[in-house]
């Protein structure tokens, strides 16, 4: 039953008028018949009733010590009625299936407001995202706070940067998902046909390591909460971003979020241009190649031993400002000399170890610099990779090999593993 507030309180008035009336008995027995009517007529006349969220009711907190209080209403981190219905509201506009999933996540101010600014479409879309990406269930708990940082984020932004989002989250969950390689080097030991003679570790890297960076690393979509986080472009940069993260295969947008994150500052006009400039159907993408700098099964390397079979070695991954300092030379090739010369250096660095990549581009950068009528011809790149490159790769096998006999000889019991060379770990699949 339901009354309107306004004639209530007028009713209310009125009776206490009519007691403090120097009036007689029969004029107030009168005035009581006319009060109790008009109320009769309010109650069957429905016009313009104020409705309450009946379904917070459920969430009403009883507070046993204070029965005479207002009611209080607590559903997950709200606490107002009418938000409490508004969110109610949203599940309903959900399959069953969707509803409980969206059930798993804490009702809150800025989950409200984000679920506020979506269309029925992105709404569906958006839990879907939440189900594969962020579940509660997964075995590793870093989804929960994910997920928050997620929604905090989204809570500021507009109702097209929302649906963008979404949109950009959807297209990386399905890549994660379906488009992932397979890492060759599992953080728990090669599991391949090759014989194996010893797998053994730098000593900044191990098992847990690697296997914490091939997790995170992997998931293109915590990837992208962390540019947003990042704050680094403007809303219009961000779209922008999103638009070839949907165009882009899950190597591809692995670089590109990192790149994106780390590069430096003064560099971000030039990455944004880089990004429109880059062909994506090349066998040369600028972006796939920058995305093995957080591959980690990158930082493993082969050796085939002289005695039969092959040792691993693993080294830690590259840090974020190792990671920087090669998008700096990244974007020194590229405001100097354009895409299509760094295609050409990258069709020779591909097969090459990622440790390497950054002393390559900064020594070519200061090679053009220096001696600019050397690469006037289109084999230029070709001829310095001859000179040069044989010289970074033969240091870096060197360095590494050591590490290696070093820590044969110091096993419990020691091993010989024999001469050893390097081969690329594509071999050994």
């Amino acid at each position: 039953m339901q009354i309107k507030s306004g004639q209530s309180i007028d009713s209310l008035a009125m009776r206490q008028l009519a007691s403090n009336a120097k009036v007689s008995k029969s004029e107030r027995e009168e005035l009581d018949e006319v009060l109790r009517s008009k109320e009769i007529a309010t109650i069957e006349q429905a016009p313009d009733l104020m409705s309450f969220p009946f379904r917070a009711k459920r969430y009403q907190v009883i507070n046993l010590s204070s029965p005479h209080e207002p009611p209080q209403y607590q559903y997950g981190e709200l606490t107002n009625p009418h938000d409490i219905e508004a969110f109610l509201t949203h599940q309903d506009r959900l399959s069953k299936e969707q509803s409980d999933i969206l059930r798993t996540y804490v009702p809150s101010k800025e989950l409200l407001a984000v679920m506020d600014k979506m269309d029925d479409e992105t709404l569906t879309a958006f839990v879907d995202v939440l189900s594969a990406s962020f579940g509660l269930d997964s075995l590793f708990g870093h989804n929960k706070e994910k997920s928050q940082q997620l929604i905090s984020l989204m809570s500021d932004m507009s109702e097209e940067q929302i649906k963008d989002t979404v949109d950009t989250l959807a297209h990386l969950s399905d890549k994660e998902i379906n488009d992932k390689p397979d890492s060759p080097i599992l953080a728990f030991g090669y599991r391949g046909p090759a014989e194996i003679q010893l797998h053994s570790f730098a000593q900044t890297a191990d098992h847990r390591s690697h296997l914490q960076q091939s997790i995170h690393f992997s998931k293109l979509t915590h990837q992208n909460v962390d540019l947003l986080a990042e704050n680094r472009y403007s809303e219009g940069d961000l779209m922008s971003i999103n638009q070839h993260l949907q165009e882009s295969s899950f190597e591809q947008s692995r670089g590109i979020i990192d790149m994106a994150i780390n590069v430096k500052n003064n560099d971000r006009v030039s990455f944004l241009n880089m990004l429109d400039e880059v062909d994506k159907d090349s066998e040369n993408n600028i972006f796939e190649y920058v995305g093995k700098q957080v591959d980690v099964s990158q930082y493993t390397s082969a050796y085939e031993s002289s005695y039969g079979g092959y040792v691993l070695f693993s080294e830690k991954m590259a840090s974020e400002s190792q990671r920087t300092e090669l998008y700096s030379n990244l974007i020194d090739s590229y405001d100097n000399q354009g895409v299509g010369l760094m295609e050409d250096v990258v069709g020779h660095l591909k097969d090459t170890p990622p440790q390497i990549q950054s002393n390559i581009w900064e020594a070519l950068n200061e090679t053009i610099e220096n001696n600019p009528a050397l690469f006037d011809k289109s084999d230029s790149i070709e001829n310095w990779m001859k000179l040069r490159l044989g010289s970074f790769q033969r240091d870096f096998e060197n360095k590494q090999v050591d590490q290696i006999y070093d820590i044969a000889e110091e096993l419990d019991v020691p091993r010989d593993v024999g001469q050893l060379e390097w081969v690329k770990l594509s071999t050994l699949y």
